[in-house]
């Protein structure tokens, strides 16, 4: 990993990929810089560069844990839970001989058995998945999502209202509230495109359609 002595670099140590500036900027990220005109706005692209950083360098560590020695020995203890966890009940006997034999182990799995079925009992997170499907693990105490889901939630770009875009000049200030919301980190670069597209087209029709001559049409 190389340093970076550059201002306004990163302070992480997740590295560089290969498509980064010395900034840790991506290209996208790079252009958004090369246009801001404060120091806000400098900020504003800084906090999206680190956002987007950690979010990769938690994928990374994902993709690694299952090969890791702390990911296999997990791995050997649900498989092991799940089978020991079958033999009694195949035989619910081996239980007490467990206790007699090897007492702090079963209890160490009646701890564990006890925590899964808490767990499975407890009221569900509420998220629906993109594929129509809903969330099923534990939602967090007064909240209506899991821990996992309740951060995406807080961690989601504000909503932002638009002006009526039926005539130019609503048009005009929606693009400029949309060119604000991405500068403050309101509006995804996903979401600034789509929205984009809308406008060209809303300001493409704008001179085509006529509301009320069609309301009036109606009535008669």
């Amino acid at each position: 990993m190389r340093t970076n002595p550059t201002p306004d670099g990163v302070t992480d140590n997740f590295g560089y990929r290969p498509e980064e500036d010395a900034r840790g900027c991506t290209k996208e990220e790079r252009a958004l810089w090369d246009k801001a005109h404060t120091r806000d706005e400098i900020e504003t692209i800084k906090r999206m560069r680190d956002e987007r950083r950690a979010r990769e360098a938690k994928e990374r560590e994902r993709q690694a844990w299952p090969a890791t020695k702390a990911g296999l020995l997990l791995k050997q203890l649900g498989e092991c839970f799940a089978e020991y966890r079958e033999c009694l009940e195949q035989d619910p006997k081996l239980q007490e001989k467990a206790l007699a034999f090897d007492e702090m182990n079963q209890k160490i799995f009646d701890r564990m058995r006890t925590n899964m079925e808490r767990a499975h009992s407890a009221p569900r997170c509420r998220y629906e998945k993109a594929n129509g499907t809903a969330c099923r693990a534990p939602k967090m105490r007064g909240k209506k999502y899991c821990h996992m889901h309740l951060m995406l939630e807080e961690a989601r770009p504000e909503k932002i209202r638009l002006p009526g875009l039926g005539d130019a000049n609503g048009i005009q200030a929606a693009i400029a509230k949309g060119a604000q919301a991405v500068v403050d980190g309101k509006l995804e670069q996903k979401q600034a495109s789509i929205l984009g597209y809308y406008l060209q087209l809303a300001l493409s029709n704008v001179g085509r359609v006529d509301f009320e001559e069609e309301r009036e049409e109606s009535h008669h």
